[in-house]
């Protein structure tokens, strides 16, 4: 097992990777001209994309630590393979890559430490900003400004009494997440809903300003662990569809189930899951 002072110190050695990488990707979001190119998934890609990738592959193989890389941007172990794995590092270079092309500013680099089919470790950067969110269930979560400044952080408790904060994705969206978030009205008059893009959504939570993200479609495993590991370390909850804690690199396909990110552990968030809905 690593010890805390471990992966304190690796954690500030994600970071740094993290900027460098956030750094690359501003430079190509500054250009007049982005070149976009579709995936085999349908998902578009951009040379910030690989750039970044380029960056982080590098300098996660210079910490000499021997745990295989899982990322978005390259060819993928094969699930025979990866089933043998018990720590590796999960990355996703630039999450949020329609949010970049639209150039609203919300897209983040996403780096994990993944131990055991869980986040030990979770870096999310936001370049445009230069701030990092970063933490893990061992460690904390904590907010850092331009590789500086840094400040614990922590989910808040819910008060029905006033604003209930709900957010969703800015770039997706569909009628089982309307009808959710219709339903929870009825029990939270106060809610309202925010659109957000990429890992910011969950970063929010962490950090006390929102209270409930509902995924109700298609994510993959490297968009999601870094920011689990931040809202867990917060105090915050990464549920799946039972209501168990998330978990990776349990089967061959690496899309995700349906989640949800809560900020106040102590709610009976289940009370208000309509299962026919959240399920899949």
């Amino acid at each position: 097992m690593i010890s805390e002072h471990n992966l304190t110190a690796l954690a500030s050695q994600l970071i740094d990777i993290a900027r460098e990488a956030g750094r690359v990707i501003l430079k190509v979001y500054q250009q007049k001209d982005l070149k976009v190119r579709t995936k085999e998934d349908a998902t578009p890609v951009t040379s910030a994309d690989i750039a970044a990738n380029d960056v982080i592959e590098s300098r996660l193989a210079k910490l000499n630590l021997q745990y295989p890389t899982l990322c978005e941007e390259t060819v993928h172990a094969p699930w025979s393979e990866r089933q043998q794995w018990q720590r590796y590092w999960l990355v996703d270079p630039l999450d949020g890559t329609k949010e970049f092309i639209n150039r609203n500013d919300e897209f983040t680099v996403n780096i994990a430490l993944v131990e055991d089919h869980y986040p030990l470790i979770g870096v999310v950067h936001i370049p445009v900003t230069d701030t990092t969110y970063w933490g893990g269930r061992r460690l904390g979560a904590y907010q850092q400004i331009a590789g500086n400044l840094q400040s614990p952080i922590k989910t808040r408790a819910l008060n029905p009494e006033q604003e209930v904060v709900v957010l969703g994705s800015r770039s997706y969206g569909n009628s089982d997440t309307h009808r959710y978030l219709e339903s929870l009205r009825t029990v939270f008059p106060t809610l309202s809903f925010k659109k957000v893009g990429s890992a910011l959504k969950s970063c929010q939570i962490a950090a006390g300003e929102a209270d409930f993200y509902p995924r109700l479609g298609p994510t993959s495993e490297w968009d999601t662990a870094a920011v689990q590991g931040v809202v867990e370390g917060a105090g915050g909850l990464f549920l799946d569809p039972a209501g168990e804690r998330f978990s990776y690199n349990r089967k061959a396909s690496l899309i995700n189930s349906n989640f949800m990110v809560l900020g106040d552990s102590s709610v009976r968030w289940t009370d208000f899951w309509p299962r026919a809905i959240f399920r899949n």
